[in-house]
């Protein structure tokens, strides 16, 4: 940081993007952006909404750039963090509002889709075993140093941390989960039909369609082309693998919540899971139910748009779900 030493220099400060070489040479570098947050807590449903804020408000958060090292020479002057708990979601499925209920919780920090958490989570191409090895080692100890950071950015004491992964980083769950295997891990899912729905407008993953050849390096799709491709068969082929990769990781201290079963009680149970006592009195959690999850200002009202969306799933998205996705979602259900 600017000027700064000792074990109070990342105070205030947290990593916001992170420039990886997806072709690593065989020590992996890259360019860490950073911003000075202070005690700013992190009330928006993304983390990139605060970003945003902080960069408009005058005068703006400074800005710093290092090399990655410096994450992890930071995060080494304090006590490492085990998170409290991590969400897993395959997109536009209640996973924010699950993280915006969980965040009225006091003395906890929650983490909703951080891009350099993203970007580590990312394939890359390979290297051979050994460069391979070398970047799984370091990928381990910049996460680790990420949430070290984030849990004590606000005051140096750590508080209690959840991570919201960003769905297409599922496709990295058993990954995370054996490095963290005593962490209590959420997996949010939603009838694919309208995961599909929702997602064909475009955003996200649905724009790596646009570049196949990256498309195919994240999600493999057994070697299918996905410039020949339609937008339903890809999107029903992400959601299937997002699925089979939330299947293929540990049982132990996971659990499954679907999208039409969120309610309060069930938002507070959650909660209990991960060791987060939410306010016992109803109206911030009611506050957070009455509106739209991912809207910053937490001024558009609470929509059920399931009915809305039924009606929008075409006979191409519904072959699309049956072939690519239903299988995997009943089974996961059914564990």
């Amino acid at each position: 940081m600017p000027n700064s030493a000792g074990a109070s220099a990342s105070r205030g400060w947290l990593p916001i993007e992170m420039g990886l070489d997806r072709h690593p040479p065989v020590a992996p570098e890259g360019i860490v952006r950073w911003m000075e947050f202070g005690d700013t807590p992190l009330v928006e449903p993304f983390f990139s909404h605060t970003v945003d804020r902080l960069r408009q408000v005058v005068p703006p958060a400074r800005e710093w750039d290092t090399d990655l090292d410096a994450v992890l020479r930071l995060a080494s002057r304090v006590a490492p963090v085990k998170p409290a708990g991590f969400i897993f979601h395959i997109s536009r499925c209640g996973s924010t509002l699950v993280a915006n209920g969980l965040r009225t919780a006091e003395g906890t920090v929650l983490v909703s889709e951080s891009k350099a958490i993203t970007r580590l989570l990312l394939p890359r191409s390979e290297g051979g075993a050994y460069i391979e090895k070398r970047w799984t080692e370091r990928r381990h100890a910049l996460l680790e140093s990420l949430f070290t950071l984030f849990a004590n950015y606000r005051t140096g004491t750590a508080e209690r941390l959840l991570i919201k992964f960003s769905s297409v980083s599922t496709l990295s769950l058993p990954m995370v989960r054996a490095y963290w295997p005593d962490v209590p891990c959420l997996v949010i899912v939603r009838d694919p039909a309208e995961v599909i729905v929702a997602n064909l407008p475009g955003g996200g993953w649905m724009d790596l369609k646009n570049s196949p050849e990256r498309a195919e390096e994240v999600f493999g799709f057994d070697g299918a082309p996905v410039a020949e491709m339609t937008r339903e068969e890809y999107a029903a082929r992400v959601v299937g693998e997002l699925l089979r990769s939330a299947m293929a990781g540990p049982a132990a201290l996971c659990q499954l919540v679907d999208y039409e079963d969120l309610n309060e009680r069930r938002i507070r149970e959650i909660a209990a899971f991960f060791g987060l006592q939410l306010p016992e009195a109803e109206k911030k959690l009611e506050f957070v139910l009455g509106h739209y999850a991912k809207d910053p200002a937490a001024r558009r009202p609470f929509e059920d748009d399931r009915a809305r969306k039924q009606q929008q799933v075409t006979p191409a998205i519904r072959r699309a779900a049956q072939r690519w996705v239903m299988p995997a979602y009943i089974d996961l259900r059914a564990r």
